[in-house]
């Protein structure tokens, strides 16, 4: 009975535990592989890195480092630059040349009739000789008017400005005044014409010289017209104007009629009016 036993001990079974231990290391490894690939798998799907087994981490250790690049480099934000302000400064006289043509035409011919008026103008008053003296050049005298003399201004207009160079302007003014020697009766002069240069500098218009006088040339009064009325614009006018005289009138394209006559008028001073009757 013992020497049963000790023949059974004698002799180990090598080759199966040999057999059955390397089905166990296959096996084993079969699984790590799963578990590798589904980690892989997963971490290609969601875009994560995912750290490997411990098995892989050791061969990973042991293979040759692969280079990893850098991460970019932060590009640095550059704040917004600061409006750049340029501080205010004087008008120059090229810069009032940059204004418009018309603008600095009007200033020129606005100042021309006031400095006619008051070139003009003598009432024996202080303050209009001080405005005259400022509105003239100042190495040219103010004008002389007899004692007792006096002017009136009748009426002043710029005819035409011509720019004769950057902020010079010639103007020419259509005027007509009264003159009452030692005090009698005004005397009514004909309209003459008064060329004025003006220029119009950061100071403002002002005039260069004395100005050019010349008379006027009258035009030759032409005829109207007249025509004889049919009765019934006749009629419409008597009507209208009972106390007024028919003196003619003239047919319009449109059919009315532009009729002429003598109005008396405030004082029973009589003057020629004009007046559109439609038949």
């Amino acid at each position: 009975m013992d020497e049963k036993r000790d023949e059974v001990y004698e002799r180990i079974p090598w080759e199966t535990l040999e057999k059955s231990g390397n089905d166990r290391q296959w096996w084993v490894m079969g699984i790590a592989a799963a578990v590798v690939a589904g980690a892989l798998g997963y971490s290609f799907v969601s875009n994560r890195p995912v750290a490997p087994p411990a098995a892989v981490a050791a061969e990973q250790a042991t293979a040759s480092p692969v280079p990893v690049p850098p991460p970019p480099a932060a590009v640095p934000t550059v704040p917004p630059a600061a409006p750049v302000t340029t501080p205010p400064q004087a008008v120059a006289e090229a810069d009032l040349y940059a204004v418009p043509p018309d603008a600095l035409r009007s200033q020129a011919s606005a100042f021309a009739e006031w400095f006619v008026s008051e070139y003009l103008t003598a009432d024996g008053s202080a303050d209009g000789s001080a405005t005259l003296r400022s509105l003239l050049p100042a190495d040219l005298p103010l004008p002389e008017v007899p004692d007792g003399t006096l002017t009136f201004v009748e009426w002043v207009v710029a005819l035409d400005v011509i720019e004769a160079g950057p902020g010079r302007f010639e103007v020419e003014v259509l005027a007509r005044y009264m003159v009452a020697p030692g005090g009698e009766a005004y005397e009514r002069l004909e309209p003459e014409i008064f060329t004025v240069t003006v220029v119009v500098d950061e100071s403002g218009p002002h005039a260069v010289g004395a100005p050019r006088i010349r008379p006027v040339d009258l035009p030759a009064a032409g005829a109207v017209g007249f025509v004889e009325l049919p009765p019934e614009v006749l009629d419409a006018v008597t009507e209208l104007r009972p106390d007024s005289t028919v003196v003619g009138g003239i047919s319009n394209q449109d059919g009315s009629w532009t009729v002429s006559l003598m109005t008396v008028g405030p004082g029973g001073v009589e003057r020629p009016e004009s007046m559109v009757v439609v038949p």
